[in-house]
């Protein structure tokens, strides 16, 4: 089957295009490599709250257990099947051990929205006639809102606790929420669209007092903050591994021993029962790499995270352009920045800037056009939540990505200001 253009070739087109050609002619994959970045030299990543991109240290890790170690983990029967199970226990074992539990409270999944679906619908499913209420926040993640939605449509009553204007929620509110037919509060750790960091231990703490079971959303939080889940009260967390440069595809849910869920995937009882399929042993093997690596160098990596948020800051004080951040102004998400520039469309701002990658708000939810709920729920009108984008940082930004990046943004941002009566937008 040929590769053609359909008109003028695109950077999308041409990444396909050079893949394509490569393997043509059998060009070494060093040489694919070469044209690929030749193709991508212009561009900026700054949306690492969306994904990351895989370490080249992961990548060389897991490679070979897609064409030489890649037995089936249920396959006890021989030799491939037993390496590809021990593989599969090392990992779990190393993800235990930084979160503080027991290797049976693992379940390795394919990613954090599977891992909320399963607790949620799991624990709706197993709940006993006297419990029927569910207590989150209205900033969550989309996977945690419509899971809600779906339960609520069997008649599970759910309570949306508000937010202040950085994105905290209230412990009284939580307090006075709580129900005796209350079976479950859901929390996201680290705000992806604003970065605020919410206080679980608190939240774990009135929890535990209450005898209710605590979902946490730790998406963005697993491996770049510590996260004891036995200290914090926490009887269920789901991470993701490409949110810490692993491959995607890859997740797992903590659960703790005495909380009971049905299967959401049924079908050859895997992962104690709870998670039936193959497993994806190079993903489940990059996930328990990635977070050790985190582990290894999180203050380092958090310092230089916060730091690139500086440099960036420092930059838009000095064009004199009007803006805030959004969310809370210190102790963010390690990398996060979302900033509401005063009287500009983020829409047409993004259009202008195609080579650098930001983000309008969660990557689940930007195909959308509506302003972001987060932006809402800490009191922003329509017209600043269309003047906000995220912009986050990782392992691989460089300060001259950053200088380059903010110049950029802010020359296309005054353009817009200069030119805002003629604009037809």
């Amino acid at each position: 089957m040929g590769f053609y253009f359909e008109t003028t070739p695109d950077d999308n087109q041409y990444y396909y295009f050079c893949i394509y050609i490569a393997n043509i002619i059998s060009l070494s994959p060093n040489y694919s490599k070469f044209m690929l970045n030749l193709s991508m030299s212009d561009r900026i990543y700054l949306d690492y709250n969306a994904t990351t991109p895989i370490d080249p240290k992961i990548e060389e890790i897991i490679s070979p257990l897609y064409s030489i170690s890649f037995g089936n983990a249920a396959s006890s029967t021989h030799h491939y099947g037993q390496d590809a199970k021990k593989l599969v226990e090392r990992a779990r074992l190393q993800v235990a051990s930084g979160l503080g539990c027991e290797l049976d409270e693992i379940i390795f999944t394919s990613g954090a929205t599977e891992s909320i679906n399963m607790a949620i619908k799991g624990i709706v499913s197993a709940r006993p006639n006297n419990k029927n209420h569910i207590i989150t926040t209205k900033t969550e993640h989309k996977a945690v809102l419509d899971s809600c939605e779906f339960v609520r449509s069997s008649g599970v009553d759910i309570d949306y606790l508000p937010v202040d204007k950085s994105g905290y929620v209230s412990m009284i509110d939580l307090q006075d929420a709580i129900r005796s037919d209350t079976m479950l509060v859901i929390i996201l750790h680290g705000n992806n669209e604003i970065g605020t960091v919410q206080p679980i231990m608190d939240i774990g703490q009135i929890c535990l007092e209450n005898n209710i079971p605590m979902l946490v959303d730790a998406a963005q939080t697993f491996g770049k903050l510590p996260i004891n889940v036995k200290d914090s009260g926490i009887a269920m967390l789901a991470g993701s591994s490409h949110k810490i440069y692993g491959p995607k595809g890859s997740g797992f849910l903590y659960k703790r021993g005495d909380i009971h869920i049905d299967p959401l995937i049924h079908g050859g009882g895997h992962e104690m029962g709870l998670r039936s399929g193959t497993h994806n042993v190079a993903g489940i093997v990059g996930l328990a790499v990635a977070y050790r690596l985190m582990l290894t160098d999180q203050e380092k990596e958090k310092k230089k995270l916060d730091n690139h948020v500086q440099d960036f800051i420092n930059e838009l004080q000095k064009s004199k352009l009007k803006y805030y951040i959004n969310g809370p102004k210190e102790e963010r998400l390690p990398g996060n920045l979302n900033i509401c520039l005063k009287g500009i469309d983020a829409d047409w701002l993004t259009s202008m800037i195609p080579n650098i990658a930001v983000a309008r708000g969660s990557a689940c939810t930007s195909e959308t056009i509506q302003p972001s709920h987060v932006l809402r729920a800490i009191g922003l009108s329509d017209e600043d939540a269309n003047s906000s984008i995220r912009i986050s940082f990782g392992r691989f930004t460089t300060k001259q990505e950053i200088k380059k990046a903010s110049n950029i943004l802010i020359e296309k941002s005054k353009m817009y200001l200069t030119k805002k009566e003629s604009l037809a937008i």
